[in-house]
C-alpha cells in the first residue's frame, strides 16, 4: 500500500485487541455514561443551541514526504491490491521482458496480487512505480548513468511534492539484469507482503558469477575435484587438470586418459567420472564397430588420471538402440542406476527419450530393463526432438531433479525436469524456468550441464558454451555459481552492498 495524507494514520494498520474482564466492563460502562451526561450539561449556550464543531482542515491530495513513510514502504499485502505499477520498455527483447516480468509473476504467485504493467514511453504521472531500466524516468536514468558494464543497482526515490515513491532498478548487461531482478525480489518479497526499506540503496556486479575457463575447447565438460586438484573430462576422452585451486586458473592437458577398446570406432562422447568404493568409474559413449550403434559403457581406473579400462561387455545399453550421455546415480536405497539418452536417431518418431535402468553393484551390467522417463517434446520450451546431457541432483528438501539439454528460442540450453515422486521412475514433469539460456547472458548459448562442488563449498553448473563455434570462440567450459532455492536450482547471484 502507498500512504497518503488523506489517511495519515493508515500506516498504523495493525489493530490492538484487549480482553477486558466482565466486572471491569460494567464499571467502564457506568463511567462512560457519566461522562456523556456531564458533556451534555455543559455543552449548551444561553440560547440552548449545540456547540459548533471545530472546523476540520482540508485533506491534502499530495503524498507525504519521505519521513512520513517510516522505515518501510509496503508495496502490497497478500490477497490485497497495490498502487504500484511495473514500468519498463515493452518493446524490449522477449528474453529481457521475460526476466523483468518475474517481478509481476512473483506478486501474483506469492501474494495473489495483480501488478499492473505499463510502457516506459508513457508520461510519468507521479504515481507509485517500480521502474526497470527506463531512461525517461529521471531517478532510474540517473541510477543507470552511474553504472559500468555488468553492474546493477536498486534504489528507492521517495517522491517529492505531489509524487509517490519510485523503486528504480537499473543494470548494464543481461547477466546484470537477472542479478538486479533477483536483488529486488530478495529485498522486497517477505512472506505475507512485499515491502522495501525507505532508504533501500543496493549495488552489485555480475562479475564472478560466470567463469570462462582457459581451456581452449572442450565439449561436454565434466568436473571432478580430488585432493585439491580439479579435473575436466570431455568429448574425445581427454582430461585437463588444474592445480591452482581456482576455477579461473590454468588448465594443463593430460591428453587421452582411456585405453580405447577395439570396438570403439568413434564418437567418444561425454565422459563422466564418478568415485565409488575407492575407484573411479567413467560413464561414456562410443560408436560400436560391430553394431554400428552408439551406446553407453563403463570404464574403471584406480586414479582420476587413468588409464580407464572398459569393465562392461561392450555397450551396457540395448545393442539395437542409439544411446548416449549415460550418467550415474545412486538412489536413497543405495541402488546404482544409469540414466541415459535413447537418442532420437533410433526412435520410431524421431523424438528423443530419457531412459533409466538399474545397475549391478559392480557396475558391469543392467539388472533391470530400461524404463522410459520422459520425451523431448514433454517440455514446452524445447524446440526439437533432442534429449542431451542428463545429470541427476537431489535437493536438500528431497526433490529429485534432472538437468538436460535441448534448444529454446535462443539456442542450446539447460532445462530442469523433476520427479513427482522423488524416485527415478517418476513420473517426471518439466520446469518452465531454464537453468541456462543465451537469454540470460546475451552472448552465447550452451548446455550439456552437470553440477560440482568447488573447493570453497560453492555449487557450480558446468556447461560448454557456445554449442558450436562463433567466430574465434570455440566450445569452451563455462562455470556458473548456482544454489538451491525453493526446491529448484537458480543462479547464485552475487551479494549486494547498500542499505536494506
Amino acid at each position: 500500500m502507498v500512504l497518503s495524507k488523506k489517511n495519515p494514520d493508515e500506516r498504523r494498520w495493525r489493530t490492538m485487541r484487549v480482553r477486558v474482564p466482565p466486572k471491569l466492563s460494567a464499571l467502564v460502562l457506568v463511567l462512560c455514561l457519566c461522562a456523556v451526561l456531564n458533556a451534555c450539561a455543559g455543552s449548551g449556550s444561553g440560547s440552548g443551541s449545540a456547540a459548533e464543531p471545530a472546523e476540520e482542515a482540508p485533506a491534502s491530495e499530495s503524498s507525504p514526504p519521505a519521513e512520513e513513510y517510516g522505515d518501510e514502504i509496503v508495496l502490497a499485502e497478500r490477497g490485497g491490491t497495490t498502487e504500484f505499477t511495473l514500468v519498463c520498455d515493452l518493446a524490449d527483447r522477449e528474453e529481457a521482458l521475460a526476466d523483468i516480468f518475474r517481478i509481476r509473476d512473483a506478486f501474483k504467485k506469492d501474494l495473489r496480487v495483480e501488478l499492473p504493467v505499463k510502457d516506459s514511453g508513457q508520461k510519468d504521472d507521479g504515481s507509485a512505480e517500480i521502474v526497470v531500466n527506463a531512461r525517461n524516468r529521471k531517478g532510474c536514468a540517473d541510477l543507470l548513468a552511474g553504472l559500468e558494464k555488468g553492474e546493477f543497482a536498486v534504489r528507492v526515490s521517495p517522491g517529492g511534492e505531489g509524487e509517490q515513491p519510485k523503486i528504480n532498478i537499473a543494470y548494464k548487461g543481461d547477466a546484470a539484469r537477472m542479478c538486479a531482478v533477483n536483488a529486488f525480489l530478495d529485498a522486497s518479497m517477505n512472506g505475507e507482503k512485499a515491502a522495501v526499506p525507505a532508504d533501500l540503496d543496493l549495488r552489485g556486479s555480475a562479475d564472478g558469477l560466470l567463469i570462462t575457463s582457459s581451456i581452449p575447447v572442450l565439449r561436454d565438460p565434466f568436473i571432478v575435484l580430488e585432493d585439491g586438484v580439479y579435473y575436466a573430462y570431455g568429448t574425445g576422452w581427454v582430461c585437463y587438470e588444474n592445480k591452482s585451486g581456482s576455477l579461473a586458473g590454468g588448465w594443463n592437458s593430460l591428453g587421452v586418459v582411456v585405453d580405447i577398446p577395439a570396438d570403439a570406432e568413434g564418437d567418444h562422447w561425454a565422459p563422466e567420472v564418478h568415485r565409488r568404493d575407492g575407484k573411479f568409474y567413467m560413464f561414456t559413449t562410443y560408436r560400436s564397430r560391430r553394431t554400428g550403434h552408439r551406446g553407453c559403457s563403463i570404464f574403471e581406473s584406480d586414479t582420476p588420471t587413468g588409464p580407464f579400462r572398459e569393465i562392461t561387455d561392450g555397450h551396457v545399453t540395448p545393442k539395437n538402440w542409439d544411446s548416449i550421455d549415460g550418467t550415474y546415480y545412486v538412489d536413497e536405497s543405495g541402488q546404482p542406476w544409469m540414466i541415459f539418452v535413447h537418442e532420437w536417431t533410433s526412435t520410431p518418431d524421431s523424438v528423443g527419450r530419457m531412459a533409466a535402468a538399474k545397475l549391478s553393484d559392480d557396475l558391469t551390467h543392467f539388472i533391470s530393463e530400461p524404463v522410459e522417463l520422459f520425451r523431448a517434446d514433454d517440455a514446452k520450451w524445447a524446440k526439437n526432438g533432442v534429449t542431451d546431457g542428463c545429470f541427476m541432483h537431489r535437493c536438500a528438501d528431497g526433490q529429485l531433479l534432472m538437468l538436460w539439454s535441448n534448444w529454446d528460442s535462443a539456442g542450446y540450453c539447460v532445462g530442469i525436469a523433476r520427479s513427482a515422486t522423488g524416485a527415478v521412475e517418476g513420473p517426471w514433469t518439466q520446469d518452465s524456468d531454464l537453468l541456462y539460456s543465451k537469454n540470460m547472458t546475451g552472448e552465447y548459448d550452451g548446455g550439456h550441464g552437470m553440477l560440482f562442488t568447488a573447493a570453497d563449498g560453492s555449487l557450480y553448473l558446468s556447461i560448454h558454451s557456445p554449442n558450436s563455434a562463433v567466430g574465434s570462440r570455440r566450445e569452451t567450459p563455462v562455470f556458473i555459481r548456482v544454489k538451491e532455492k525453493d526446491g529448484t536450482l537458480v543462479w547464485d547471484t552475487p551479494s549486494v552492498s547498500g542499505g536494506k
